[in-house]
């Protein structure tokens, strides 16, 4: 099967962080360039939270923004945002509680970054409840075995920034209690850098997402096969890309594309 008949069946799911109104306008960039493959789920819900001090305005204008494009989204505000990594967490789990609630089949976990084009539709899988690209980071390579260069059995730490997941067949996302927990830690932490992988062991939002997929028993099934896992690999480790998200790299029509964010102006949050 074609993983467009996944996405047929899905809601897709976009997380974002906006701080000023020029990201509105990358927002409104990416929107156009995803309009042919949105329009082919059953629905779109968004969350997004904010920094600065205009969180009225920005959302006023994150609100008019995917209107325009996407008329029908559900739009949701994050009250807080709880900065790098569990601010995250928490946006993922607003549009999978959602989707539960709502009685969704499926959702399509995406953000406001990533870029889809239809070649992501082609994509070849097997039956599975959970769909999904490997994060690969030169700092934690995985072991390779077999003559096509794929990962070991063992390997699987699933990005976080797009990935199809069964919602029926999924208790929960993330644990509540654990973010909350996290975010006291850190909140007493002198001068916190945002890196709460430093002072929280093994805690990533890859990490939690695997644990997910895990806890639930979901059959799995990559979105690139294993020639092309190889070839990733390779340029991870030649390059020494050491950020696991794979920014501005094309995967069968999926791309988190990253611009670097004008001097001064501070670093996303979200």
């Amino acid at each position: 099967m074609r993983f467009g008949e996944v996405v047929a069946r899905s809601v897709y799911g976009s997380v974002g962080y906006l701080q000023e109104p020029r990201d509105a306008t990358v927002l409104e960039r990416n929107l156009r360039h995803n309009l042919p493959v949105l329009r082919l789920f059953r629905g779109v819900v968004v969350a997004t939270n904010y920094g600065g001090e205009s969180t009225r305005e920005l959302s006023a204008l994150s609100r008019e923004t995917w209107r325009r494009h996407v008329p029908g989204c559900v739009l949701l505000d994050s009250p807080l945002n709880r900065g790098h990594s569990i601010g995250t967490a928490d946006l993922d789990n607003m549009v999978f509680d959602h989707s539960k609630a709502s009685g969704a089949e499926w959702l399509c976990k995406g953000a406001n970054d990533i870029l889809l084009d239809p070649p992501v539709l082609d994509i070849e899988v097997e039956p599975a409840d959970f769909y999904y690209l490997d994060a690969i980071s030169s700092r934690m390579p995985p072991r390779i075995d077999g003559e096509h260069g794929e990962a070991a059995p063992g390997f699987f730490f699933p990005q976080t920034n797009f990935y199809a997941i069964d919602v029926g067949k999924t208790d929960f996302l993330v644990e509540k209690e654990l973010l909350d927990r996290s975010f006291a830690i850190v909140g007493r932490i002198p001068g916190y850098n945002g890196r709460i992988w430093e002072h929280i062991p093994n805690w990533s939002c890859e990490n939690l997402l695997r644990k997910c997929v895990q806890r639930n028993g979901l059959r799995r099934c990559s979105l690139m096969d294993d020639a092309q896992f190889s070839s990733l690999l390779r340029l991870v480790r030649e390059r020494g890309i050491e950020d696991c998200s794979l920014k501005n790299l094309a995967i069968n029509g999926i791309c988190h594309v990253h611009e670097e964010r004008p001097p001064g102006s501070g670093p996303a949050a979200g």
